[in-house]
């Protein structure tokens, strides 16, 4: 079947499983525990394809007395492939993505779980820059911009949750003839984990509307 759950709504449907198993490992009181298994019920059967025999079989295998980790993981597995993974970019098509920058740092594709991704960050820790690439109104845009080399404790501007960031600086184009101004804002410096925390695309879009190049 094609896929049709986004990666963001994967990571929701994974926060949730965990979540279950946790209260599992720490309450007791079976009502309680059922109690919380309706209500992860009811948050991720929306996100899945109805009627099919993969979904029909996760929901089943979440209703248990007692969900282990092993046991969620090997759950999450069998949606990996209703995910819709982000597409494998060619250098080619990443330069064209990045015209400005001469050379540019590749990201490492074999390192990456695309369905993961609801969007392709990476770092260059020797030039102190990340580059990021991301849907914005229906197509995917490139922003480069400098990563401060001190990482605090923060709340990230993309997917809004406590973590180690670092202060992401773009330079945008400003109303004036010739004017430049930098814009950024706090984001996680491990762009993998910050997609796996990622549950509303939202978020990510407006920090684009901030961080984009305007043009004039």
């Amino acid at each position: 079947m094609q896929p049709t759950i986004t990666a963001y709504e994967y990571s929701t449907i994974t926060q949730q499983v965990n979540h279950l198993v946790s209260v599992n490992r720490s309450v007791n009181d079976r009502q309680v525990r059922a109690a919380i298994l309706a209500q992860t019920l009811d948050c991720i059967t929306p996100l899945l394809p109805s009627a099919a025999p993969a979904t029909e079989a996760f929901l089943t295998g979440l209703q248990v007395d007692w969900l282990t980790r092993a046991d969620a993981a090997q759950l999450l597995e069998t949606l990996v492939p209703m995910v819709v993974p982000f597409p494998q970019l060619t250098a080619k098509q990443l330069a064209k993505l990045f015209r400005k920058v001469k050379k540019l740092k590749q990201p490492t594709w074999a390192d990456l779980k695309r369905y993961e991704l609801t969007y392709l960050g990476w770092n260059d820790g020797g030039n102190q820059k990340k580059y990021l690439v991301a849907p914005y109104h229906d197509q995917l845009i490139g922003i480069q911009g400098e990563l401060s080399p001190k990482t605090v404790k923060g709340v990230c501007a993309i997917c809004q949750t406590i973590g180690n960031v670092a202060l992401f600086m773009a330079t945008t184009k400003a109303s004036g003839l010739g004017t430049y101004t930098k814009k950024g804002n706090y984001i996680c410096r491990d762009s993998n984990q910050c997609n796996r925390q990622l549950t509303d695309p939202q978020a990510l879009t407006d920090f684009l509307t901030v961080v984009q190049p305007k043009r004039h």
